[in-house]
Formats: C-alpha cells, sequence, structure tokens
C-alpha cells in the first residue's frame, strides 16, 4: 500500500516533467532494466545508451501516455524498442565489417547458456520468453509491453521453448 503511494506521488512528479522524479523512478528498477537490456545487447555501454535513452523519451513523452496504470508497461516498452535498435544496428555494423573483411574469425561456444541460446532465435520468439522467463512478466503483461494479442504470445513462448528444445536443450533440459 505505501509503495502504490509512494509510486503515485512519483509518476505525479514526472509527468510534471521532473527530470530527478524519472531518475529516481529508474534508479529504483535499475536492476530489473539492465537484465532486460544484457540480454538483448550484452554490452555494459549499449545497455546505458538504451537507459540514456528510455529516461530522455519517457521524460520528453510523459503527455503520451494515456492511463497512469500502464505508466511501468509503457516505460518497459520504450526501454525493448532502444534495445531492439541498439541491437539492429550493431548487427547491422556487424554484417558491413563482415562484407569489408575487416571482421575476424568469430569462433562459436561449445557450451551455450540461455540467453546464448535465445541471441540464435528469431527476436517475434526471444522477447516474449526474455520478458516471462527472465523477468518474470505475466503473459498478459507482455501482450501489453509487445502491443500483442494474449494468443500471440502463448503461441509465440510455446514455439520459441519448441525451438529453443529442438535446437539447444534435447529432451532432458526442461525451460519451464
Amino acid at each position: 500500500m505505501i509503495k502504490a503511494i509512494k509510486d503515485s506521488i512519483m509518476l505525479k512528479k514526472i509527468k510534471e516533467k521532473d527530470i530527478d522524479a524519472v531518475l529516481s523512478w529508474f534508479e529504483a528498477r535499475k536492476s530489473k532494466f539492465y537484465k532486460i537490456g544484457w540480454a538483448y545487447l550484452k554490452n555494459h555501454h549499449d545497455v546505458e545508451d538504451v537507459f540514456h535513452n528510455t529516461i530522455l523519451k519517457v521524460h520528453d513523452h510523459i503527455d503520451t501516455l494515456k492511463q497512469d496504470r500502464y505508466f511501468e508497461t509503457w516505460v518497459t516498452s520504450i526501454f525493448i524498442n532502444e534495445c531492439r535498435d541498439i541491437y539492429r544496428r550493431n548487427k547491422r555494423r556487424q554484417q558491413e565489417n563482415a562484407i569489408e573483411g575487416s571482421e575476424a574469425g568469430q569462433h562459436p561456444s561449445d557450451r551455450l547458456d540461455l540467453l546464448d541460446a535465445l541471441d540464435q532465435v528469431d527476436e517475434k520468439f526471444r522477447e516474449p520468453i526474455l520478458l516471462k522467463y527472465i523477468q518474470g512478466f505475466s503473459q498478459e503483461e507482455i501482450a501489453g509491453i509487445l502491443g500483442l494479442p494474449l494468443g500471440t504470445v502463448k503461441s509465440r513462448i510455446y514455439r520459441g521453448l519448441l525451438i529453443l528444445r529442438k535446437e539447444y536443450g534435447g529432451a532432458g533440459h526442461d525451460m519451464q
């Protein structure tokens, strides 16, 4: 109850364009968002860029938030979209470097952990799995964050897990 009151006061300050309130809100949730960013980017500097960009967007566009109760979902969507943008930018750079022949050969690791395996899965399956199993969001929350119907989220999680089990886990690994 007290947390809800504090969050309500914090959101009021954020809506008044108080940058310190935005920074405080993120500071209280830094670990959660850092895990999301790391799962996408695996680079501290890129994750810090995502934080910076997201904080500025939240501050600049708070007036577009339709309902206060969706604030965290809205912020998470912005954060994930920033991760996607940087991930795609980095991927594009890697491809350009590979084409130019300036990139050294990369040797795949013999032992892939879950995040490395997820990195190989199509983004449409990877995102819902990351949000559910790494961040602990419910399927309903994931649907809101990604702007997808609940049934689509459920099927993508199911299909993504099937791909992971088939490609990386075998029959003896259970990711649920």
